[in-house]
């Protein structure tokens, strides 16, 4: 229940290995990186210098050096980022080796490491182990739309497997801020429950959900890694869920989400929080959904006539 979406698309989730490790490409996209930056054909050598001699052409887009004062990781790691949202880096693709990148410019390998460690928090690259780093397929979709549904049940209508692994589940008196989410008086109580899900084995979101349980006390009974919380609301109430106030904000990750969803903790996190309300207009459930990185909102508007 914790996601109220019309439809989750979900791209073909598989291994990395299988994903992208029979992919071969060669390093004139290194080659291209060294012209973009000024490398000139004298200071060229390794694989820059064999391919300047065989004359591959040179990209003639300018873009910025490594010369600003921001650390040179995060220089680095914002001219691949720019390769990748431009699509000269195109999704599935392998990028230049560690050792390229430490050629083309100049720079230790444990700074090229940590820059392509911030685009793996952030989803836009992934490391095979053996193989290299590629540019990452798009990843889970969450449209944005109008018609509830659950996360769980749009996953099995795609017929993919996913867990949901139940971390916290307790009764408490509501709090000022749980009470007044729900439309309770302070201090009746309230079940809260923390969950990661996870496709393949990998966390793909936390859920956090604060219930009314006076109008749901049977929630209390259900086995949540087996029954999603949308239907256990709807079974308990008697009543369908019908409304659900959304909002989206962008998080960093801290040390608490970055554990739970295996990322950095500097990683910036899309969060979304609901107030979820039944056919009666009843508010059954407040709730914040930390999506991993590489995930993205979808949805199509239309002009009125």
């Amino acid at each position: 229940m914790r996601a109220i979406l019309p439809v989750l698309q979900v791209g073909g989730i598989q291994s990395d290995a299988m994903r992208y490790g029979e992919q071969e490409v060669d390093n004139r996209e290194a080659i291209h990186m060294a012209a973009d930056f000024g490398i000139r054909e004298s200071d060229a050598h390794g694989p820059v210098a064999v391919h300047t001699r065989r004359g591959i052409s040179r990209n003639s887009t300018d873009l910025p050096a490594l010369t600003s004062n921001d650390p040179i990781y995060l220089q680095l790691a914002a001219i691949m980022r720019e390769r990748i949202f431009s699509k000269r880096w195109t999704a599935g693709s392998k990028i230049p080796s560690e050792h390229e990148l430490m050629e083309v410019f100049g720079v230790a390998r444990g700074t090229v490491r940590k820059a392509l460690k911030s685009l793996v928090d952030e989803g836009l690259l992934v490391q095979v182990r053996g193989s290299g780093t590629y540019v990452a397929e798009p990843g889970i979709s969450h449209p944005a739309g109008v018609r509830p549904l659950s996360f769980a049940d749009s996953l099995r209508e795609q017929g993919k497997e996913f867990e949901t692994h139940v971390l916290e589940q307790s009764v408490s008196p509501a709090s000022v801020e749980v009470a007044a989410e729900l439309g309770i008086e302070e201090g009746v109580e309230a079940m809260f429950m923390r969950r990661v899900r996870t496709v393949d084995g990998e966390p793909i979101m936390c859920q956090e959900s604060w219930l009314n349980l006076r109008e749901c006390p049977g929630l209390l009974n259900i086995d949540y890694t087996k029954e999603s919380l949308f239907n256990a609301v709807q079974q308990c109430s008697g009543r369908k869920i019908k409304i659900s106030h959304m909002r989206y904000s962008a998080r960093t990750a801290g040390i608490e989400y970055g554990e739970l969803l295996g990322c950095s903790e500097s990683a910036a996190l899309l969060l979304l929080e609901q107030n979820i309300c039944l056919e009666d207009g009843v508010c059954i459930e407040w709730t914040y959904t930390w999506f991993k990185p590489g995930q993205t909102i979808v949805g199509t508007a239309e002009q009125a006539d």
